[in-house]
């Protein structure tokens, strides 16, 4: 049965849709529910390891950026548990990645809006009463049913693997997402090899290699790191590069024609795709001490090798075939175990392909067109919106999935859903100019300029 049509149905709680829902509690004319299957609030389980910390500063949590006062702060949230002081004393701004999985659970237990253990299993769009329907069911079996003026999709990402990892094997053979559950039996294995050079790569490259003994080492324990790209290189960190993740730089970035901004985001890799220095270097200087005196340090690296095929030997091992792409050569190596940390892709659900065969516009790549106010095109002329949480980053640029944008794109959700600006927009957020310089201009010079003359 029905029950009172909703303002916003949220489908998927992670970071995103879980501070749209902090920051939409304290408007209670917004009626809204947002809908997850696990259990729990749960963020990269798979990759809670020690001394792994964010990539960004505690304050992009669920509501900073957009609302510093917000109760549900990170700050807040450090007071409620006593540890303000140990947090000022610990004077890092990127905080345990551990610690960020907790308070965001500590937010989702406050708001009565989230609902978890609750699978949306179909949306629809009704257009007699321009609402989508939305059905899902619990972890008890019982289904359930709901309609909503406008829909907020924050499915996220999931794992992805390269047709060479797709093989069965008796072999581990794993994506970096399952490594927490798969650590204690890769620790037992001779030879490991991880393939991929971003953040995940890194830092299960670095849990292996410290596990790992100079009598082990000596025994002939190794770990291999391999890459098909050119190094092992760190991400951008650089201040003026960090720009790239604002609102300013999103803003620029939608002006750009769609098939351009493809383009542009195929060579933006290093902005987000690298590895921190921190880690790079806990990495180095740990090989430099196990090489003292010329030993075997237990750790090799590969650059320029992509991976061609997997095969499981006689003696179950993985027998792996790697491409030198600049020499054009082929080798093959074996490994007792294999973790891809190969990263992640969307993968839409059926009923949202199914919503852009019906209501929603899309491109000739047939992905959904989601415009600067982060809602998808619709074809049919109604007035329900769909808003999409961290679409692929050609729509808005490399900040989609940055937590620190995550606050400012759900103020932008929440004003139009208000129909004002509640939430205050930031009205300079980088100090670099994006688009076409401006300067300051005398009368005469507005006048050319607005005769269609560019003035630098």
């Amino acid at each position: 049965m029905d029950i009172e049509p909703l303002d916003l149905a949220g489908v998927g709680i992670g970071p995103f849709n879980l501070g749209l829902a902090a920051l939409l509690a304290p408007h209670s004319s917004i009626r809204s529910l947002f809908l997850e299957r696990k259990g729990d609030f749960r963020w990269h389980e798979g990759m809670m390891l020690p001394g792994t910390t964010l990539q960004v500063p505690f304050m992009a949590d669920l509501v900073t950026m957009a609302d510093p006062s917000n109760p549900l702060s990170f700050l807040n949230y450090l007071h409620v548990h006593d540890r303000l002081y140990q947090f000022y004393y610990h004077e890092s701004f990127h905080i345990p990645r551990e610690e960020y999985d907790h308070y965001c659970r500590w937010v989702s237990r406050q708001l009565s809006s989230c609902r978890f253990g609750e699978e949306v299993s179909s949306v629809s769009h009704d257009a007699s009463s321009d609402t989508f329907v939305i059905e899902s069911r619990l972890t008890t079996g019982e289904f359930r049913r709901y309609r909503s003026r406008h829909l907020a999709i924050g499915v996220g990402t999931v794992p992805w693997l390269p047709q060479w990892a797709r093989a069965h094997t008796s072999a581990p053979l794993i994506h970096s997402a399952m490594f927490a559950d798969w650590q204690e039996q890769l620790s037992k294995c001779r030879q490991v090899t991880v393939v991929g050079s971003g953040q995940s790569a890194a830092e299960c490259v670095l849990a292996l290699y410290r596990a790992l003994t100079p009598e082990m080492i000596e025994a002939g324990a190794a770990v291999r790191w391999i890459t098909r790209s050119a190094g092992f290189h760190p991400m951008e960190h650089s201040k003026l590069g960090q720009e790239c993740f604002t609102p300013a730089y999103m803003s620029y970035f939608h002006d750009i024609p769609r098939e351009k901004r493809r383009e542009i985001v195929e060579g933006q890799g290093l902005l987000y795709k690298g590895i921190s220095f921190s880690t790079i270097a806990e990495v180095f200087d740990l090989m430099y001490e196990r090489s003292v005196g010329g030993r075997d340090p237990g750790l090799s690296l590969a650059a320029n090798c992509e991976v061609t095929s997997v095969e499981e030997t006689a003696s179950d091992r993985l027998r792996i075939t790697l491409r030198h792409g600049p020499l054009n050569q082929t080798v093959s190596v074996e490994s007792d175990a294999i973790v891809a940390a190969t990263g992640y892709r969307h993968a839409w659900p059926q009923w949202f392909d199914e919503l852009k065969s019906t209501i929603l516009e899309t491109d000739a790549h047939g992905d959904a067109i989601v415009e600067a106010d982060f809602t998808a095109r619709r074809r049919d002329g109604s007035t329900g919106r769909v808003f999409i949480q961290n679409a692929e980053i050609f729509q808005h640029g490399v900040g989609s999935p940055d937590l620190g944008l995550g606050a400012y794109r759900n103020a932008t959700i929440i004003n139009q859903l208000l129909g004002r600006n509640y939430y205050r927009m930031p009205a300079r957020s980088a100090f670099q100019e994006f688009g076409l310089p401006v300067c300051s201009a005398d009368a005469d010079d507005e006048k050319r300029s607005s005769e269609g003359v560019a003035m630098l």
